[in-house]
């Protein structure tokens, strides 16, 4: 944590500038994650990061199948693929990112896996792939760093084939303040230019792509690393009301099937 007051201030214009940003750039999002050099060292540790998949794996196995074509859209730094991968549900992945950076660790990562990967870089919403090529999409906390939602969602969808299996992540709107003194005092990365999203919003895009809602959860109310803090999270997941806990719960989770 850095006291340091220039620094506070420097961090705070920039959480602003990001916040009252409108329509950024996938580049802008690119960037950014360029410039934050330690992801892999700030998450290695973190409860919520790897929560994200072992959630979506219980909302979804059900749903998933062998030999899958998987788009892991902002990849980063590949993890979400290797997680899937050892589940032994994937037989080829499609890492996305925005940035350079990431994208060279995933690879370092991955090659020398057993796991058949395609490592691509791009700077739109526009996509290189065919219409209805994917069995599988995820994305985690990514559609909150998308300054076109509409553009974003309409392109997974188009290349998820019907009856395809999308996730879908996202941090609940409510702790974004948290998120943004996190950035400023430095206890954790920033989010760069992103805008967390109500979840009405969610559900008004899932079904203008012709989206179902399979399952969906909301996890997270403690996010600390101890123990003890993480069973009491837990615990109060399962035994709050289920509307208490998705209007308090950190992240979302989605399992959606293309109609």
């Amino acid at each position: 944590m850095d006291f340091n007051l220039k620094d506070i201030l420097k961090r705070a214009i920039l959480e602003y500038k990001y916040y009252t940003s409108k329509n950024w750039s996938i580049k802008e999002v690119g960037d950014f994650w360029d410039s934050v050099t330690g992801y892999d060292d700030i998450n290695e540790n973190t409860y919520t990061y790897y929560k994200r998949f072992t959630n979506t794996w219980d909302l979804a196995k059900d749903f998933v199948k062998n030999d899958m074509y998987m788009l892991d859209i902002q990849a980063r730094t590949g993890k979400g693929t290797e997680f899937w991968f050892k589940k032994g549900v994937i037989k080829k992945s499609y890492l996305v990112d925005f940035s350079d950076y990431l994208l060279s660790i995933a690879e370092e990562r991955l090659k020398g896996s057993r796991c058949d990967c395609v490592f691509t870089k791009v700077d739109d919403y526009n996509l290189p792939f065919e219409d209805d090529c994917f069995d599988f999409v995820a994305a985690y906390e990514t559609i909150e760093h998308m300054g076109n939602v509409n553009a974003f969602v309409k392109e997974l969808t188009r290349v998820l084939r019907v009856g395809g299996i999308m996730i879908i992540t996202c941090p609940n709107i409510l702790w974004e303040p948290v998120h943004w003194a996190a950035a400023i005092f430095n206890i954790h990365h920033s989010e760069g230019p992103h805008r967390f999203l109500i979840r009405k919003i969610l559900l008004q895009l899932f079904e203008d792509n012709d989206l179902a809602i399979l399952k969906e959860n909301t996890t997270v109310i403690l996010p600390f690393n101890k123990n003890i803090s993480i069973k009491i999270s837990e615990k109060l997941e399962r035994t709050l009301h289920q509307n208490i806990v998705r209007l308090i719960g950190l992240r979302r989770s989605y399992i959606l099937k293309k109609l």
